[in-house]
């Protein structure tokens, strides 16, 4: 392990204020943006969450920016999956831009929805070294079908990342954006973008079967880590951080 520095990062997307952390490896080191899934529940006080995630990323040799999107954590606004697709993008604008020159190279790395929507950035934008996702859906309208939809609302609301009384404006169109951002209609234009899927074979909340349709849709260069009864929390299993540090290593003495 090494050691590492640590700045707080504040990014404004569509007027809202976004809080983050980078977390920077010293020497040459590429740049990974993490990207978090939806909370199911409040947090853990003693959970250290992605942060903690983020953080033991660095400290393996990789800088990690970690960034609050909307709803969660510090950061301002409501929980809709349009709105986190437009925060992604604001944040990766500001790892190209704003960070440019600090890093030798930039990856995605996303859980759950965070992974779907990483896929779906990478295909409409590249841009990016290598993008890595972690128990995503394949269809995020298969994990939360549409007479889900208020009890998922009402979910969100109690996980205090829909704050806003009156916000979604209706149910049908707080589910019609989500139905437009499944990662299985854009994953095959990530290529020729390296792509590495992991999931769970016992992952409860997104099947295993969604993340082997993802793979089977994707185009080269495509890799698939299943790992052994894990469960959909990959951030907690420490094969998550394995499999993906030998891949990235790979990816960059190649690209070397």
């Amino acid at each position: 392990m090494v050691e590492i520095e640590t700045f707080n990062v504040e990014i404004e997307c569509e007027g809202l204020r976004l809080k983050g952390v980078l977390y920077e490896t010293p020497g040459p080191t590429s740049l990974v943006v993490m990207c978090h899934g939806i909370p199911l529940s409040v947090p853990d006080p003693s959970d250290p969450g992605y942060p903690g995630l983020a953080r033991t990323l660095a400290a393996s040799g990789c800088s990690t920016l970690f960034v609050n999107l909307r709803g969660t954590g510090d950061s301002e606004g409501d929980f809709y999956i349009g709105g986190w697709y437009a925060d992604l993008k604001e944040v990766v604008r500001y790892a190209r831009e704003d960070l440019a020159g600090r890093f030798d190279g930039l990856y995605l790395g996303g859980f759950s929805a965070g992974g779907a929507l990483s896929i779906m950035y990478a295909a409409e934008h590249g841009g990016v070294d290598g993008v890595a996702a972690f128990a995503a859906p394949a269809r995020l309208t298969e994990v939360f079908p549409r007479d889900y939809c208020m009890s998922f609302i009402e979910g969100a609301r109690e996980t205090g990342i829909i704050k806003e009384l009156h916000f979604p404006p209706t149910p049908d169109w707080f589910y019609d954006d989500l139905e437009k951002h499944d990662a299985i209609d854009f994953v095959s234009g990530v290529s020729p973008i390296p792509l590495l899927i992991v999931h769970g074979d016992d992952d409860e909340t997104v099947p295993v079967e969604q993340g082997m349709a993802l793979f089977a849709a994707a185009l080269e260069p495509k890799e698939l880590c299943l790992l052994p009864g894990g469960k959909h929390r990959l951030r907690q299993d420490p094969r998550t951080l394995d499999c993906f540090l030998e891949w990235l290593g790979r990816l960059r003495n190649t690209q070397d």
